[in-house]
């Protein structure tokens, strides 16, 4: 069977639209406007996806990391729910519980979704006919343990993808919760496992042949130089991270996995 092509769409801060040409998931993209220092979710992009007007017009999924408002916003999950009755969403019991909080909750929203609440370090299998995902509680950066960070490691056709949400950079994280064993093609992760040796060193370890990094500050804000320092880093000709990475910041720009 010839393989198909995964397209992975940049939202803002941390959001993305992955899709191939059976499942259209959306993870982390239905953000609340406004949040600094972090780019936000447009409105001409809201209410295409409210409208579901391409490349919103088919959404199977609906994955949240954790309770963070640049992660999610319950009023705003609330009406993309609405708009797409055959959506399910899936996060953590937390983020659930914000979302039935919301004005604009229904009650037939139960049926969409999945409340999750997982051990440190642990993977737990999904599987929904051929779709496949593993939901991993990785430990939120800088020490959050009352945050329940969840990864998602999708199956989409023959690519495995991973999303770590904010999670820790450190190795042993991935070690313990046993990604070092998985093939990863594409890896989707916050600017940070770029730019600190510890991410650096784990993008290593996995090894995978694609890297998305996200989640970086607007221009602005960003007095670190962060995206700067990102970017030399995979120009430098003796970087370990793979040939094929993406420094994501421009609204809608589209990765292709292949």
């Amino acid at each position: 069977m010839a393989k198909t092509d995964v397209f992975i769409t940049y939202i803002a801060c941390m959001g993305v639209l992955i899709r191939d040409d059976e499942k259209s998931i959306l993870i982390d993209a239905i953000i609340t406007p406004g949040i600094r220092p972090y780019p936000s979710i447009t409105k001409e992009v809201l209410v295409n996806m409210i409208k579901k007007a391409p490349p919103f017009n088919k959404i199977d999924y609906i994955l949240i990391t954790h309770e963070h408002e640049e992660h999610f916003n319950p009023d705003f999950v609330c009406q993309v729910l609405s708009a797409c009755p055959e959506a399910r969403l899936i996060a953590p019991k937390t983020v659930i519980a914000r979302i039935r909080g919301s004005r604009y909750f229904k009650k037939r929203f139960i049926m969409q979704m999945i409340g999750l609440d997982i051990a440190p370090n642990k993977m737990v299998d999904f599987t929904l006919g051929k779709f496949q995902m593993f939901f991993i509680h990785l430990p939120h950066e800088a020490d959050m343990h009352d945050i329940q960070n969840i990864a998602f490691l999708i199956q989409l056709g023959h690519y495995r993808l991973l999303f770590t949400g904010d999670s820790a950079t450190n190795i042993e994280v991935f070690q313990q919760a046993g990604l070092t064993q998985k093939s990863i093609d594409c890896i989707i992760a916050p600017f940070t496992f770029v730019i600190t040796e510890s991410g650096v060193h784990t993008m290593d370890i996995l090894q995978p042949r694609y890297l998305i990094a996200i989640h970086f500050p607007l221009p602005q804000y960003d007095v670190n130089k962060r995206y700067q320092n990102a970017l030399d880093i995979i120009n430098n000709p003796l970087s370990p991270l793979p040939r094929n990475t993406f420094l994501l910041t421009e609204s809608m720009k589209t990765v292709i996995i292949r």
